[in-house]
């Protein structure tokens, strides 16, 4: 275990507070092959639950840092053979309506019907701005405006 400030990084895996983005990125894009699915899929916990942070804090570009991140962790992750954002699966089920809903967007397209569900329950949730941005991709979906790829 490495420590960095009040960031520490088992297994090259970052846990840090938003404000210490800076520090997230120790693992460069390049490397995210070096990672293994499981690695790949604590990072994107890890991400999501930092831009929960980050967004109770008003810290708007701190979670555009780490949107742009977690972009690059989903490309890896699907880049995989057999497309391995499935492994994301149990994250529809964690208690923080940030890490649903991420979850949820990125496997969409991979089973639909178990993200919609978890939209649902971050609509449903009334937890703010996460349950707005879940009901405008339901309603997106609904009315075909977006598609999942």
């Amino acid at each position: 275990m490495q420590f960095f400030g009040r960031c520490w990084h088992p297994d090259s895996v970052v846990l840090c507070e938003a404000s210490e983005i800076v520090e997230a990125e120790v693992i460069k894009r390049t490397q995210l092959n070096d990672l293994t699915t499981q690695q790949l899929v604590e990072r994107f916990l890890q991400i999501a639950l930092q831009q929960y942070d980050a967004l109770q804090k008003g810290k708007t570009a701190d979670h555009n840092r780490l949107y742009d991140i977690m972009e690059d962790v989903k490309s890896e992750l699907k880049r995989r053979p057999g497309d391995q954002r499935n492994a994301l699966l149990p994250l529809l089920d964690h208690t923080n309506a940030q890490v649903r809903l991420k979850a949820a967007y990125t496997l969409l397209a991979i089973s639909p019907i178990r993200a919609k569900k978890a939209l649902e329950t971050v609509r449903d949730s009334r937890i703010a701005p996460q349950s707005v941005n879940a009901g405008f991709m339901l309603e997106a979906l609904a009315d075909g405006s977006y598609v999942p790829s």
